[in-house]
């Protein structure tokens, strides 16, 4: 995986100064790792926002360049965790992890299948049960996402953790027979009850016409009755 650069710049670590930086179109990161000490940094939230739109997404492997240094190799780093504001729609704060490229880290890398709507044609209905895999490898190692073909796949089949393949180097972590995705038939309740409230709905309109034709006769002839008596 390519390394991506990424401008950062110091910041001071308080409550009011991040609600400022985010007004002024930064997003608050703080920069950590092993033997390393906790540093409050800045980023563009453009570029932040951008980063995440390519291939790599959140696995993009990052060159850190914080401004003011230029004294040593600027520190490599992935994203370890991203804070959102989803009722206004935008990232709050991230956290950047140091890496080393000689030694092994642990990572979340999405699962995408594929062949999807050809199960849909058969009948099936594929239901997701981990939509991200933990994987252990070299930092440059790390695969931008994990695919499955489902074509050829029938209700009843199951994707485990063992079915999935991975590049050389990479390690899947977890049980083999961890259900990351099953192919199960409709619900039947759930196409049967639009009929039935159908057949429900007109069952009460035709009730209801017998008891009451228009302009409410019924009830002018029984008084009629009445009167003759």
């Amino acid at each position: 995986m390519d390394l991506v650069n990424l401008q950062a710049s110091p910041r001071v670590a308080s409550k009011g100064q991040t609600h400022a930086l985010r007004r002024q179109g930064f997003l608050p990161v703080v920069l950590y790792g092993h033997g390393v000490p906790s540093r409050p940094l800045k980023v563009r939230q453009k570029d932040f926002e951008r980063l995440l739109e390519t291939g790599a997404g959140r696995n993009s492997l990052i060159r850190l360049v914080i401004e003011g240094e230029t004294s040593s190799e600027p520190p490599t780093v992935i994203i370890k965790d991203i804070q959102s504001d989803y009722i206004r729609g935008r990232y709050i704060h991230a956290d950047f992890q140091q890496v080393s490229l000689k030694e092994k880290i642990r990572a979340k890398v999405r699962v995408v299948l594929h062949g999807e709507d050809a199960v849909a044609k058969e009948g099936g209905i594929v239901q997701h049960q981990m939509r991200e895999v933990e994987v252990e490898c070299l930092p440059t190692a790390l695969p931008e996402h994990i695919t499955f073909d489902l074509t050829g796949m029938g209700i009843g089949d199951t994707v485990t953790l063992g079915d999935l393949k991975v590049p050389s180097g990479v390690e899947l972590l977890g049980e083999p027979e961890a259900v990351v995705a099953s192919i199960v038939a409709p619900k039947q309740g759930a196409e049967e009850a639009p009929a039935a409230a159908e057949a429900q709905a007109e069952g009460q309109a035709a009730g209801a016409g017998a008891a009451a034709p228009a302009g409410g006769k019924p009830a002018e002839d029984e008084k009629k009755g009445k009167a003759g008596a």
